[in-house]
């Protein structure tokens, strides 16, 4: 693991462990739930099943999992574990690094990455992404929410320092190419991000 994803990685478990040191409000289902099912129906199966990483796991398993799919959550932080456990109960919550993903080759329809790949250096993203490739069946989808800009590097937090890395869309769009991703839709999000579909071809 680089240390700037392994810092990263300890920062946000440190901010698990605050939330887990507080009372716990219900999860609101609805924040981002269209973009969940357009991803689930953009998937082309009836009952796909998605492998879930990144900003709020309990969240996205619960969406998919009410929305028709089936969710398996992977995060390498047990703090964030815990978290979404405590929060969502029913869902499947698996210990592992998005880059070497504890599940069977070709056995999803779908990724749900969220921000993972915002805190991966850029020199290292293809490799971190193969895993993802790995996972999917061919012709499975996967979603990634992008920082654009050209900056990478950490910002510090109160609870610790987050390495950020943000692309031009087109320089991105080249990388998943090169792994037999290809861009299906794109979307402007908020602060300065992109929400961006890709299927795996082959």
């Amino acid at each position: 693991m680089s240390d700037a994803v392994a810092i990263t990685l300890q920062t946000y478990g440190r901010m698990a462990e605050q939330k887990l040191g507080n009372p716990l409000h219900p999860l609101d289902p609805q924040p981002g739930k269209a973009r969940v099912e357009s991803f689930l129906l953009r998937t082309g199966r009836p009952l796909p099943r998605v492998v879930v990483m990144g900003a709020e796991v309990a969240l996205r398993c619960r969406q998919v999992d009410e929305c028709g799919g089936t969710a398996t959550a992977v995060d390498a932080s047990e703090s964030v574990l815990e978290l979404a456990r405590r929060l969502y109960p029913q869902g499947v919550f698996l210990p592992g690094d998005a880059r070497a993903l504890p599940v069977d080759a070709n056995s999803f329809d779908g990724a749900w990455t969220e921000s993972v790949f915002m805190h991966v250096p850029r020199a290292e993203v293809a490799r971190a992404l193969a895993s993802v490739h790995g996972a999917l069946r061919p012709g499975g989808l996967l979603y990634v929410r992008l920082a654009l800009g050209d900056q990478e590097g950490f910002e510090d937090t109160p609870l610790g320092p987050i390495f950020r890395a943000r692309w031009d869309a087109a320089e991105f769009e080249k990388v998943l190419n090169s792994l037999d991703f290809t861009l299906q839709h794109s979307e402007a999000l908020p602060d300065h991000e992109a929400g961006m579909f890709f299927r795996r071809e082959y």
